[in-house]
Parts: C-alpha cells; structure tokens; sequence
C-alpha cells in the first residue's frame, strides 16, 4: 500500500479544538478519540502543503455542578458544531530519517449550553449561544522520523492562544482565555502484507490560569489508539480507543469547592476512510463517530466527526 495515498487519509483526521474539558468548564482541548490519526506518525518526505477542511460535531452533558467562566452551573448540556480549516506545509530536507512539517488551525465555531445557574436565592435555567472564531492553534514544528518505512515517530508540540471571545459567566464562550501547551508524540506501524495499521497518540494539556476567573485547570494526559484494516488503498475501516485523565487538581476558589474537578473519561467508536481521488490534486474523506463512556466530572456524549483533505 503507498505511504503516501495512506498519508492524505491521515491528515484529514487532525481534530479541532474545543472549550476546555474537566478543567474549566467540563469539556476540553482533548476530547477522546479525536487527536490519533491514519498515519499520524508520518511527516512525508515529499515536500508540499495540504488543506484540510474538517466539520466536527460534539453533544454533550454534565449532572451535578460544574466550573463554567467563573460561576457553577448544574446539570449542563452543552451543542458544539466547528468548522476547521488547516493548513499543513511539509520542508523540504534532504535528509532520510529525519523530515519537517508545520500546520495551523482556524476554528470557526457555533456552540450552545443550557445549565442551571444560581441567581440570588433562585435557581434558575439559562441557555447561551455564541458563534464566530474560537481559540486558534498551531504546531510551529513537527518532527518525523523514520525508523523504516514502516515504522515511523512524529515528534509535536500544539499551542492554543486566547483568541476567541471570553466573558465571564457564559455558559457557551467561543475561547477559554488562557494559553494552553500540548506536546505529545504519534506513532504509526504498518503491516502492510495484511493491510492492517496501528496508530498511537499520547500527549500532556498543559494550561496557564484564567485572570478572568482566576481558574487553572489541571495537566491532562490523553492516550489514543487506532486500529485500521485497508481493503484497499482507496478504503478501509477501523476502531478508536481512548483514554482521557486528569493528572493534577484544577486550583482556584471554585476548583477548590469542588475538590480539585479531577475527571477521566474513555472513549470507543468506528472510523471509516475513503480515498475519492488519489492525486492532482489528492480527496481523501474521513468519518468518525465517537461516543464516551465511564465518565468522572466531565461532560458525557460523543464527537462526530467529517474530514475533507485537498492536497496538492
């Protein structure tokens, strides 16, 4: 099977970025299932840049009290549609182990939240709705090696900025104003007599504290694993696996009333993937549905999620 047709499947799986998750406001930069792509420990040696535009629906809810921009909220459900666009370019190197990419994301979002707030001595419901841009990221540098042709590391490391818009007490905010670090590492193996391929991703959301709500949330660890059976090189199918876990308390008043918010999820579902031209320029298509289960003080639901990657 060529690595690189195997390659566009892959780029169209790269995921979107989401309010935060467990952390403030109960859904988060990682949600399960999402980050591990087809290939996604492969940086090509050819150079060249690929777009990808990646539509990403996401319903969830939470039971019992949850941190949201500065106020507890109970009984939350929150509707996410995103629409991401990516830019990838791959350096032209000339060394054979060793390749460089870099990729930026624009998400532009519309999202809704219902929850019950406290108002005085009222409980009362109150729904949100907010669309425009949300927090952009970029990976500046993605390291690729190659330690076969079917054994391959990528090396990355994601940056979120506070660009979309925050105000405190919104149940439905596009950005989480604050800057959030995730380094992790993608690991790809093919077993290409079989048309069979294992995917890995493992990564560390590291997130710096809210001056609005004066909130910092807790490192989240996330590994996620993909298992791909090729019927061809145009089409194959596959199951997700994920786990989710907070490894340190969330801090700040509300956090600490509630106990440090530490949460953990896991995750299971298909993906399916679909080469609809091969090159001049290269289609590849990606469907993924993902729902959550055995959830701890995160919102419960599922990512579904449509991939579209041009390459040229």
């Amino acid at each position: 099977m060529n690595p690189r047709k195997l390659f566009l499947i892959g780029i169209a799986v790269v995921v979107a970025s989401f309010p935060l998750r467990a952390v403030e406001n109960a859904v988060g930069r990682t949600l399960p299932g999402v980050w591990v792509m087809p290939q996604g420990g492969v940086v090509p040696k050819q150079a060249g840049l690929t777009f990808t535009l990646m539509p990403v629906g996401y319903l969830g809810e939470i039971g019992g009290q949850a941190p949201i921009a500065g106020t507890l909220a109970a009984n939350v459900s929150a509707r996410i549609s995103e629409n991401l666009l990516i830019p990838q370019f791959v350096y032209k190197t000339e060394f054979q182990k060793v390749n460089f990419s870099s990729a930026f994301y624009l998400p532009v979002n519309w999202q809704a939240a219902t929850g019950f707030i406290q108002l005085n001595e009222f409980t009362r419901s109150r729904t949100d709705v907010s669309r425009g841009l949300a927090d952009v990221f970029f990976s500046p540098l993605t390291v690729g090696i190659h330690f076969s042709e079917n054994n391959n590391l990528a090396i990355d490391t994601k940056i979120w900025a506070p660009t979309g818009a925050f105000k405190t007490g919104d149940l439905s905010n596009l950005g989480m104003n604050v800057w959030t670090i995730q380094p992790n590492l993608a690991h790809t193996l093919l077993w290409k007599k079989r048309g069979i391929e294992v995917d890995n991703y493992v990564s560390f959301d590291i997130y710096s504290r809210n001056p609005a709500t004066h909130y910092k949330s807790g490192v989240v660890f996330s590994w996620q694993a993909m298992l791909l059976q090729y019927l061809s090189e145009r089409f194959g199918f596959g199951a997700i696996v994920s786990n989710v876990t907070q490894i340190t308390d969330d801090s700040g008043p509300l956090a600490n009333r509630l106990n440090g918010f530490r949460g953990r999820a896991w995750a299971a579902g298909p993906v399916l993937l679909y080469v609809a031209k091969p090159k001049d320029p290269g289609v590849t298509l990606q469907l993924r549905y993902v729902p959550e289960f055995t959830v701890t003080n995160f919102t419960k639901g599922y990512t579904l999620l449509f991939g579209v990657t041009l390459r040229m």
